[in-house]
């Protein structure tokens, strides 16, 4: 102890005395345990006894003798053990004397009724009991009243302020109720274009009714495979404010061009003209179609026309305000008398994707996005501003946006007015379509030869259809990343390996879940593989060969079958189509055929397409132009017979053997090729009769022969296969 400081010496000392005093407190509560140093310890404990604290020790206990349940507290002198009187504390100064706040807030819960959600208060659940048409909801523990019964219900809540504090329901909520909703009875569609007219189905004449009681600005939402399209070509049209500006990814310009041209009869080809470069700008036109990408690059340019109508397809491309092509495209929409925005998928993962959307249409509706996104993205302030992520109140902003902006319908809401099944023939941008090469010109020259023997063509026609696989690849590729960014589910069908290796490097390289079934696939691991797909949404592709995989699978997961290839046999191409249609499937299935001007399709589809029309006719398909043909030919009460058909089919083809087997020209006219038909549901040949003289010049061993050889001969053997450009037939693959 010798080499410590004299203030060591003092605060072990004094560490010492008091753990001694707590040793005494001890022993005096257990008598029995007493040590034999209780006279150090009364030493020690009158050294310097009135230095040591007091402290107050709380019970637990109230003094039930003074019916007060006041807290009370010991005190207790741990130098002499003694304990003091317990001492009352008042119950104010030990709880404090603020009072709990009630807070709460109001938001829709239906077009006509509101939610008020707020804690418990006996003044204001007795006020909430006394307000007519009253509701409660146990399962929230809410209650919900009429909103012609807000301001009342505020008013009533005035008096029980600040304890009781409810945000009412905000400015432009009730702004939106109060105004008269758009009467859509009354608008007159009577005209527009005969075509346009008979081509519409009641929910998308209904469509285009209330987006012309919106005044033309509208978003249109309707969910994919229902027609948007045909919807806002009817609206613009109606209102006849041109030039119009269609806005819409790459691969979908010239779809766009050709649903004007089908649609709209009454405008000159020359006035729809397509942007495929900067170079292509033009004033002149009355409808102008561009991409997203020239749209960024040609803004000034497209400002200066001052269209009085704009389209934006796939609107949902638009979700980011700093974008180069959303700042483009802002202006062009606020300036334009008819806002029209598309998209199936609106807001692709939160809402606060839709407020550039919102904007554009109705800049009154929601000024202020800090509003927006605190009311419907759930925001919140962290350590580097607000956070906008997340959505709140989603059952108030859909009645507000269907009931100000936006039209939207579900496939279940119409399904009774869809067909099964809708076909529909997509044309590739032909700026991606590799078809001026040299190869490609060559083969093109040898089809169109008059001279060439029923085996030549079809030998000719086999490489022209492997040389156009690899022609198309760039504009197939770009209009399935188009889909893609939409977020669909689909299945994807090929033929050569080269596409079907291309798509799967496309999903792979943006990292897109996805499965692959071709002639190579196993039986175990095709199970596998429709597992995946069929169990969730993570996989949302479905790679298929038509000729491995146009049987014994279902993938009813997806409504959505795209063929990025044509097949010459169309019992193959309707076997593939069903593995979406099929048992089990709730949507209207799309079937979407990718075809490009200038290739093999141009030979490939008129003969799909009339052959498809003769099974259906003799009655040995039960896909949908059925009932589109029994429509055109109520006038024949009878059947036609099946070598009838088949003779229709032959003189259609303009081809006919002679007594050596080879085929001459029957002077009929060419089938119409991919660059002069389009395709839909409702739309196919006229399936008009065969005139008599024709029929009668064909023979009846003639049509045996064509049923027992040629029929085979054009439509594929007998298991459809065609050898693929890089080896031999997926099924001897397989």
């Amino acid at each position: 102890m010798s080499s410590l400081t004299e203030e060591q010496k003092l605060r072990i000392e004094e560490n010492r005395r008091k753990a001694l005093l707590r040793r005494a407190e001890r022993s005096q509560t257990q008598p029995s345990h007493a040590s034999t140093g209780n006279a150090e310890l009364t030493k020690v404990a009158n050294h310097k006894p009135t230095n040591v604290p007091l402290k107050r020790k709380y019970d637990g206990t109230f003094n039930s003798k003074q019916g007060s349940s006041s807290p009370h507290f010991q005190s207790t002198n741990r130098a002499s053990g003694s304990r003091t009187n317990t001492v009352p504390i008042n119950k104010e100064s030990f709880y404090g004397t603020k009072k709990q706040v009630v807070a709460g807030s109001c938001h829709l819960i239906s077009a006509d009724r509101f939610m008020v959600e707020v804690g418990y208060n006996q003044d204001m659940i007795a006020m909430f009991q006394k307000v007519p048409d009253r509701r409660y909801h146990p399962d929230e523990r809410h209650w919900s009243f009429p909103v012609s019964r807000h301001d009342q219900l505020m008013a009533a809540l005035k008096p029980l302020h600040p304890g009781v504090a409810v945000a009412p329901l905000p400015a432009h909520v009730l702004r939106c109720l109060r105004q008269p909703a758009p009467d859509a009875g009354k608008v007159d569609l009577s005209a527009l274009d005969a075509t346009l007219l008979e081509a519409l189905m009641p929910f998308q004449r209904e469509g285009i009714k209330m987006g012309v009681a919106r005044d033309g600005r509208v978003l249109l939402a309707d969910d994919m495979g229902l027609g948007k399209t045909i919807q806002a070509i009817g609206i613009a049209s109606h209102f006849h404010d041109w030039p119009l500006l269609v806005v819409c990814p790459s691969s979908m310009r010239y779809q766009w061009r050709n649903e004007f041209l089908r649609f709209l009869p009454s405008q000159h080809p020359s006035t729809i003209m397509v942007m495929d470069s900067s170079k292509d700008f033009t004033t002149e036109a009355r409808v102008l179609i561009v991409s997203y990408d020239l749209l960024s690059r040609c803004s000034k340019q497209l400002r200066d026309v001052g269209f009085r109508s704009v389209i934006m397809d796939e609107s949902h491309n638009l979700k980011n305000p700093k974008a180069a092509r959303t700042r483009a495209a802002l202006p062009l929409l606020r300036a334009a008398r008819r806002a029209l925005l598309l998209s199936g998928t609106p807001a692709l993962s939160r809402p606060v994707e839709l407020y550039t959307q919102i904007s554009a249409i109705d800049r009154k509706f929601m000024p202020v996005f800090n509003d927006f996104g605190l009311r419907y993205c759930d925001g919140k302030r962290n350590a580097w501003g607000w956070d906008f992520s997340g959505s709140s109140r989603m059952t108030e902003l859909q009645i507000l946006l269907e009931r100000r902006i936006m039209i939207r319908r579900l496939k279940r809401d119409v399904i009774t007015q869809l067909p099964s099944k809708q076909r529909h023939l997509v044309l590739l941008d032909p700026g991606q379509v590799h078809c001026r090469t040299k190869k490609m010109n060559a083969m093109e020259t040898r089809m169109a030869k008059a001279s060439l023997k029923a085996a030549e063509r079809r030998g000719a026609l086999l490489e022209y259809f492997r040389e156009t696989a690899t022609a198309k690849l760039p504009a197939v590729c770009s209009y399935l990343e188009d889909l893609l960014d939409s977020g669909a589910k689909f299945i994807c069908f090929a033929h050569h390996r080269v596409v079907m290796d291309a798509v799967c490097e496309l999903l792979e390289r943006r990292k897109d879940q996805h499965i692959r079934i071709d002639g190579s696939t196993q039986a175990a691991q095709r199970k596998r593989e429709c597992d995946r797909f069929q169990s969730g949404s993570a996989v949302r592709v479905a790679v298929l060969s038509i000729t491995a995989a146009n049987t014994g699978l279902t993938l009813t997961a997806a409504s959505l079958v795209v063929f990025a290839e044509l097949f010459w046999n169309p019992g193959v191409l309707t076997q593939a189509e069903d593995r979406a249609h099929r048992i089990g499937q709730q949507d209207s299935v799309q079937i979407r055929y990718l075809v490009a001007r200038g290739t093999a399709d141009d030979h490939i589809w008129p003969l799909v397409q009339r052959k498809l029309d003769v099974l259906n006719r003799a009655g040995l398909s039960k896909d949908d132009f059925t009932e589109a043909d029994e429509d055109r030919q109520r006038s024949s009460d009878q059947q036609p017979l099946i070598t009838d058909l088949f003779q229709q089919l032959a003189s259609e083809d303009g081809e006919r053997p002679d007594a050596d087997g080879e085929s001459t020209e029957s002077g009929k006219e060419r089938a119409p090729s991919v660059s002069e038909t389009g395709m839909s549901h409702s739309q196919r040949s006229d399936g008009s009769a065969t005139d008599d003289a024709v029929a009668a010049a064909v023979s009846e061993q003639w049509v045996t022969e064509l049923c027992d050889a040629d029929w085979d001969e054009w439509m594929g053997d007998d298991n459809g296969d065609v050898p693929d450009a890089e080896g031999p037939t997926s099924k001897e693959s397989q």
